[in-house]
């Protein structure tokens, strides 16, 4: 099983957010996902990973890691290959208390890679 991590490394002028796997991550079942904030990157913390899809890939969370500003969801073993998850990551920007949404994808992969 892999951890898969995602770093914020800036907030575009826009408001999207410039992600280390540009906002689209394969996983296999059983993995592990952790959204990190970057330094430098100008957010404040995630306030929430919010699933907009039919689909669940997670059997746990995506919830924040203790008092870390890490958040951190376990894909569901039995998940079914070629799933996709849209999502939304909701943050605040350095300096501010207003929440903003930027959404990516995670998808299941069709076979194992090893």
């Amino acid at each position: 099983m892999r951890n898969h991590k995602i770093t914020i490394k800036k907030i575009f002028p826009n408001g999207s957010l410039d992600l280390s796997d540009k906002g689209k991550t394969e996983v296999d079942p059983g993995d592990t996902v952790t959204w990190k904030i970057g330094r430098r990157s100008g957010v404040k913390e995630i306030t929430g990973i919010i699933n907009n899809s039919e689909i669940n890939i997670f059997s746990e969370g995506p919830t924040r890691v203790g008092n870390s500003k890490n958040w951190e969801g376990t894909v569901d073993p039995n998940i079914p290959r070629g799933s996709e998850e849209e999502y939304e990551i909701a943050y605040t920007k350095t300096g501010s208390s207003a929440n903003q949404m930027f959404d990516p994808k995670i998808s299941v992969r069709l076979s194992f890679d090893s």
